[in-house]
């Protein structure tokens, strides 16, 4: 009875955060790891129980305990099954980078910068789809990484600290960095400094695209966020590049995209009707939306082709409702609640 509750217990906990709105996440590995170390546990106190003769339950309580649990089990899994939508998939794995794997990041990380850093360690996590993976490379105190095997994205971060010049990238010909006369004041001299750094090392990445720049409030490093953006009509097209400017003018995080302009399918489903399949998505919090921002027509890669999706979202007293609605089919996909307060998303 014992072990049998040593592998209820933990299956109940991960029951509960799949069910319960507090911000947690259910996970088999879980019940394995905290089950394997109740049945560890139960087999020592046999064995103590063997050796110094102690008392052990009598057989009418164990068998009572053994129907309870049973009964408990059969309930707990109903309401699972009913409940939760069950996904398989493999978990991260990290593992060495093939050579293949270490030139491919190398070759991107010096057209990024120029040679600038030396990687020092390589590693590889699948990601738990198909053959997916992400290459990292590391260096000093930064990170580059590659999805693999197409090599579409790659994002580098880069320290950045007023009395590390070294660490954070300056920008050759842009006035900026620890020895420049002037630093970055605003939005306008951010948009010069990513623009100098465009010119010399990603001109492929602004062609024919509108440039934005804002100041993030997402926690990390400050300064200001430049974006290139293109558009076939009103769909904003695959992302290509995207530079962090910090608050000396040098260059902290980058993000390229490189793919081709794809072929997308007609818009057929109107903003209007994307909001009513948007709702019918959620129909108890329906009537607590407070705000409907206007959305966001992008082309989007879902399985193996290329889509257009409205990208919904709307404001509530407790977080928000996300979605994307097919704009070709009227298909939804990926609706979640974020709970803002506990800063947790409920599928």
């Amino acid at each position: 009875m014992v072990a049998y509750l040593s592998l209820l217990l933990p299956a109940a906990i991960e029951t509960t955060q799949a069910l319960a709105p507090i911000g947690r996440a259910c996970d088999t590995s879980d019940v394995v790891a905290n089950g394997a170390g109740g049945l560890v546990g139960t087999a020592l106190a046999a064995l103590v129980i063997v050796f110094l003769r102690c008392t052990p339950l009598p057989r009418g309580t164990a068998r009572k305990g053994l129907i309870a649990t049973g009964i408990a089990t059969a309930l707990m899994g109903t309401v699972l099954y009913a409940s939760v939508d069950l996904v398989v998939m493999n978990h991260t794995v990290a593992s060495p980078a093939t050579s293949a794997q270490k030139a491919a990041i190398d070759q991107r990380l010096r057209g990024a910068f120029g040679g600038a850093y030396r990687v020092t360690d390589y590693s590889v996590t699948t990601t738990g789809f198909d053959d997916a993976a992400t290459v990292t490379a590391y260096f000093g105190n930064g990170m580059a990484e590659l999805s693999w095997p197409d090599q579409w994205d790659f994002t580098v971060q880069v320290m950045s600290a007023t009395d590390e010049p070294i660490e954070a990238f300056s920008v050759p010909g842009a006035a900026a960095g620890a020895g420049a006369a002037e630093r970055p004041v605003g939005d306008k001299d951010a948009v010069l400094i990513a623009r100098a750094y465009a010119d010399r090392f990603a001109p492929w990445g602004t062609r024919n695209a509108k440039v934005k720049v804002a100041r993030p409030d997402d926690g990390g490093l400050p300064g200001w966020l430049v974006s290139w953006r293109r558009y076939e009509r009103e769909v904003v097209l695959p992302h290509r590049f995207d530079v962090r400017i910090d608050e000396e003018g040098r260059v902290s995080e980058l993000t390229e995209r490189k793919v081709a302009d794809p072929q997308l399918p007609p818009v057929r489903v109107t903003e209007g009707e994307a909001w009513k399949t948007f709702a019918k998505s959620f129909p108890e919090r329906a009537d607590a939306i407070e705000e409907k921002p206007d959305p966001t027509l992008s082309a989007q890669f879902r399985d193996g082709e290329w889509r257009v999706d409205w990208l919904l979202v709307a404001t509530t007293s407790t977080g928000s409702l996300e979605a994307a609605v097919d704009a070709t089919d009227g298909s939804i996909h990926d609706p979640a609640e974020i709970l803002l307060a506990r800063n947790s998303e409920v599928p």
